[in-house]
C-alpha cells in the first residue's frame, strides 16, 4: 500500500541528525506496525502536492508553521485538501496537519491562551469507529503545540478531548481522521524538543513536561488506528480509481 506524506515543515540540525525529518520519522514507526507500507514523500512547502490518485491514502505531517497563516503554500495546500475530502480520500492529519486540515473544512484554528502542550498529556476517547480495533477509555500521546483546532468544521466529530485540548482528534466519516498529538515521536526527541523551548516554559511546567513524558505512552495504539484506517479504506471503495499507485 502506497502512502503519500506531505511534508509541512523541516526539523532543525541537530536535531534532525539523530532522528531525521519528520517524513523519516512517520515512516519509521508505521512501517514497524505494517511493514507492506511504502512511502512517497511530497515537500508541502515547496508546492510539491500529489494528485489525488497517486497513493492509497495519505498523511499531512506537523511543522514550526501556522496553520492559521495565509503563507501562498498553506492555501494551496487547503485547496489539495478541499479537494481530497471532495473524494473521499483518506487522509491523516498529525499536529499541524490535524490543523490544517481542520481550517480546510471550515474550522478555525489559533494560538492557545492556555500556553505549550509539551511532554504529553492523556486524552479521553468520546467515540468509537471500526478501525479503531481496540477499544479504550483514555489515551496518552507526546504532544509540542501551542495552537489548536477551537471550532471544529461541520460534518467533523471529536472523538478524543481533555481539558487543554478539547478538539484532539477528529474524524470524518472513515475518510479523514486527525490528531494532535504525535504517534511517530520518540520519548528522546520529545525530551530535546521541550529542552529547546525551555527558555518559554517556567521552571514547574518545565519540569513537569519530563514527568509526562516518562510515562507510558499510547504511541503504538495510535499507529495501529492508523494503519487499519488505511487498509480498511484501501479495501473498500476508495481504491477501485487508483490509476498510479503501486
Amino acid at each position: 500500500m502506497k502512502i503519500g506524506i506531505l511534508t509541512c515543515g523541516h526539523v532543525d540540525s541537530p536535531l534532525s541528525d539523530d532522528h531525521g525529518q519528520y517524513a523519516d520519522m512517520i515512516e519509521a514507526s508505521l512501517y514497524e506496525v505494517n511493514n507492506e507500507f511504502t512511502f512517497q514523500n511530497y515537500d508541502a512547502t515547496k508546492g510539491e502536492l500529489p494528485h489525488h490518485d497517486e497513493c492509497h491514502g495519505f498523511i499531512i505531517t506537523g511543522s514550526v508553521h501556522n496553520a492559521y497563516d495565509n503563507h501562498p503554500w498553506i492555501l494551496k495546500l487547503m485547496d489539495w485538501i478541499t479537494r481530497c475530502e471532495a473524494r473521499r480520500r483518506p487522509l491523516v492529519g498529525i499536529c499541524f496537519g490535524h490543523q490544517v486540515i481542520a481550517r480546510a473544512l471550515g474550522g478555525k484554528v489559533q494560538k492557545s491562551e492556555k500556553g505549550w502542550g509539551l511532554g504529553s498529556y492523556e486524552v479521553q476517547i468520546t467515540a468509537q469507529k471500526k478501525w479503531m480495533n481496540l477499544s479504550v477509555d483514555s489515551a496518552r500521546l507526546l504532544v509540542s503545540h501551542q495552537d489548536q483546532v477551537i471550532i471544529v468544521p461541520g460534518g467533523v466529530k471529536v472523538i478524543a478531548t481533555n481539558d487543554f485540548c478539547p478538539n484532539f482528534m477528529l474524524v470524518k466519516d472513515n475518510h479523514i481522521f486527525t490528531v494532535q498529538g504525535h504517534p511517530e515521536f520518540s520519548s528522546s526527541f520529545t525530551e530535546k524538543l521541550v529542552e529547546k523551548r525551555k527558555h518559554l516554559l517556567t521552571p514547574q511546567h518545565y519540569d513537569q513536561a519530563f514527568i509526562e513524558i516518562n510515562k507510558a505512552q499510547d504511541s503504538a495504539l495510535i499507529l495501529h488506528w492508523i494503519d487499519n484506517f488505511f487498509v480498511m479504506a484501501q479495501q473498500g471503495k476508495y481504491a477501485e480509481n487508483l490509476q498510479q499507485a503501486v
